[in-house]
This record gives C-alpha cells, sequence and structure tokens, in this order.
C-alpha cells in the first residue's frame, strides 16, 4: 500500500505522506474543515483515497493528530517548531 513497485514514487501513499508532513510541519496545524483545501495545495492530480491513505498513516505512526477540530503536526520531543 505504502510503496507501489509499478507506480511512479509521486504517485505513492508514501510520498504523498511525506507531502503532507512537510506542509504540516509548515503551518503547524489546519482545520479539519478546511482539509479539502489541502488537499489541493499538495497534490490535486492524486486522487482523494490516497490523500486519506496518507492522513491515516501519518496518524497511525503519530505524526499528526486531531486537537479541537484541528489537524496538528506532532513534533519529535526534542524538535523546535
Amino acid at each position: 500500500m505504502l510503496i507501489d513497485k509499478d507506480s511512479k514514487p509521486e504517485d505513492t501513499i508514501l510520498y504523498l505522506s511525506a507531502r503532507i508532513l512537510l506542509k504540516l510541519k509548515e503551518i503547524g496545524k489546519i482545520k479539519i474543515a478546511l482539509i479539502d483545501e489541502l488537499y489541493e495545495e499538495i497534490n490535486q492530480k492524486q486522487p482523494y483515497f490516497k490523500f486519506n491513505l496518507a492522513l491515516s498513516f501519518l496518524y497511525l505512526i503519530n505524526k499528526v493528530k486531531i486537537d479541537g477540530g484541528d489537524l496538528v503536526y506532532v513534533p519529535k520531543k526534542n524538535e523546535n517548531i
């Protein structure tokens, strides 16, 4: 699911997750209601289900969390935002 050997690297869930993570690290958090705008900004040529899978992956590895209606970047313990 994360690395599809038959696809271009930029079409994989792992690549899309990295792009989302970089953007969230840059902005810190985004309202869940505005998540479609993040999708369009990150990579609108990819199917929306891949965007959802990438967000789910980031949530499962504890890189993002949902806090009071916001999707929030979770920094490492020794990382400054």
